[in-house]
C-alpha cells in the first residue's frame, strides 16, 4: 500500500517479529482526497502478534477512523494474549499456559483458543498435515539455535518430532478445556494464530458498519470492500479493476541484506514488487523466510520447519495466498510452502472446487508461477526476475 510517506516500510521490516508468519506485504492504495464527505486515513498499531498493523480506510474525520482503529487494537489485543506461547497475563489462561500444564492437567480456556485449536486440527486432518501446531518443541529448539549460534542436535529434534503428535492435543468443548497428553508436546499457533484473530476482528468490524478498508498485519492483508472514491484512468498503469477495487502489490522475497542478496534473482531495482493483485473482499497471506531467519557459517536458516527433514524448508523464495478467509489464507501460505509445487498445485485445484483460492509461487530462480485464476492483466500482473 502507498500509504503517502505515513508509513517507514524499513521501520516496519525491521519490527516484523517473531510469532507468527511476519512477511511484510505492501499494499497499494490509490486514492483522491477531494471528496467532500469521505477522505481515506491510514493509522499504525504496534506490538501485537509482534508485528506492525496498518489500518486503512474511509471515514467523513480522521478522529471517527482512529475510532475504529482504537476498536481494532483492543480486539487483536485480547486474541494476541489468548494466541501468544511466549507471554503470560495475569488472569489469561493462553497458549503458555496450556503448554505450561503439559502432561500435568486440563486448562481451562477461553472459547477464542477451542475454536482456533479445533479449526486448525480439522484443516490439518482434512486438507493437509504440513501445518502440526503440536510441534512448538522443535521449533523452540530451531529459535534456541538462533539465538545461541550452535544448530540443533539431530538426536533432539528426533526425539522432540515424536511428540509433535495432533493427538495429545484433548479438547473438551463442554468443559472449555485444553489438555496436552504427553509433557514434551508443546503448541505453536504461530503459522496460523495472527491470520485467524484478523479474521475475527475483520468480522466484528464489518457487523460495526465499517465496510471499506484494508488492515496489513505483517505478511496478513485482508480487504474488505472496495474503493468508496474511484480512482481516475488516466492514473491506472497495471489493472483496469483497480479503479474501483483496491490494489495489493506483494512485496519483494528480499533480505534486505547485501551479502545474502547478491545473487537474488528478485534483486531488480526495476520493480518495486513481486506482483499486483486487484481484491475485494478477500485474504492476501505470504510466508518466506526473507524476514524471520539466521546465518550460520554462511548458511541461511529460515524460520518455516519441514517436519520431515526436521530442518528448516527452503523450496521457494515465497508463496502468496489468495482466498476469502485470512485464517486458511494463513493455513494454506504455510503448507504450499512446505509442500512441491506439484503437490501444491495438485491440492490448490483440489480445495478450487469448493473454495475460491489462488496462489503466487516465487521460485527460487526468479520465476514467478500463478494459479489459472489469477489472468494476466485482468485481475493480476506478475514482474519477470529470471
Amino acid at each position: 500500500m502507498d500509504f503517502n510517506n505515513k508509513i517507514d516500510k524499513n521501520n516496519i521490516q525491521k519490527k516484523c517479529g517473531k510469532m507468527g508468519l511476519v512477511f511484510l506485504i505492501s499494499v497499494l492504495i490509490f486514492s483522491c482526497f477531494n471528496n467532500d464527505k469521505e477522505k481515506i486515513y491510514t493509522e499504525t498499531v504496534d506490538g501485537l502478534f509482534d508485528t506492525v498493523h496498518v489500518i486503512s480506510g474511509y471515514d467523513k474525520s480522521e478522529k471517527e477512523f482512529k475510532e475504529k482503529v482504537k476498536f481494532y487494537q483492543q480486539e487483536m489485543e485480547k486474541l494476541h494474549k489468548l494466541y501468544t506461547s511466549y507471554e503470560d497475563f495475569k488472569g489469561i489462561n493462553n497458549i503458555r499456559t496450556i503448554n505450561e500444564n503439559a502432561g500435568i492437567k486440563p486448562v481451562k480456556v477461553d472459547r477464542n483458543i477451542i475454536n482456533l485449536l479445533k479449526d486448525t486440527l480439522e484443516r490439518n486432518r482434512e486438507i493437509s498435515d504440513k501445518v502440526n501446531i503440536a510441534a512448538g518443541n522443535v521449533i523452540d529448539l530451531w529459535d534456541k539455535a538462533k539465538t545461541e549460534g550452535k544448530l540443533p542436535e539431530q538426536s533432539e529434534l528426533e526425539k522432540m518430532q515424536k511428540c509433535a503428535k495432533p493427538e495429545n492435543i484433548e479438547i473438551d468443548e463442554q468443559n472449555s478445556t485444553v489438555y496436552l497428553k504427553e509433557k514434551c508436546t508443546k503448541l505453536n499457533v504461530g503459522a496460523v494464530a495472527k491470520g485467524y484473530a484478523v479474521e475475527l476482528v475483520t468480522e466484528k468490524m464489518e457487523k460495526a458498519g465499517i465496510t471499506s478498508f484494508i488492515i496489513s498485519a505483517g505478511g496478513n492483508v485482508k480487504v474488505v470492500g472496495k474503493r468508496k472514491i474511484p480512482k481516475k484512468e488516466s492514473e491506472i498503469r497495471d489493472l483496469k479493476r483497480c479503479k474501483d477495487q483496491f490494489c495489493i502489490g506483494i512485496s519483494l522475497p528480499l533480505y534486505n541484506e547485501k551479502n545474502i542478496d547478491k545473487n537474488n534473482p528478485y534483486n531488480n531495482k526495476k520493480n518495486d514488487y513481486l506482483a499486483k493483485v486487484s481484491a475485494e473482499n478477500m485474504s492476501i497471506v505470504t510466508t518466506g523466510n526473507y524476514q524471520r531467519y539466521f546465518v550460520m557459517d554462511s548458511k541461511v536458516y529460515g524460520h518455516v520447519i519441514n517436519l520431515e527433514t526436521l530442518k528448516p524448508e527452503d523450496s521457494f523464495a515465497s508463496v502468496s495466498v489468495i482466498t476469502e478467509d485470512s485464517g486458511l489464507a494463513d493455513f494454506m501460505s504455510t503448507t504450499l510452502f512446505l509442500l512441491s509445487y506439484e503437490e501444491g498445485k495438485a491440492l490448490i485445484e483440489k480445495i478450487g472446487k469448493k473454495e475460491k483460492i489462488d496462489v503466487i509461487w516465487a521460485m527460487k530462480n526468479g520465476d514467478v508461477v500463478s494459479s489459472e485464476g489469477l489472468i494476466s492483466g485482468e485481475n493480476y500482473v506478475k514482474y519477470n526476475f529470471k
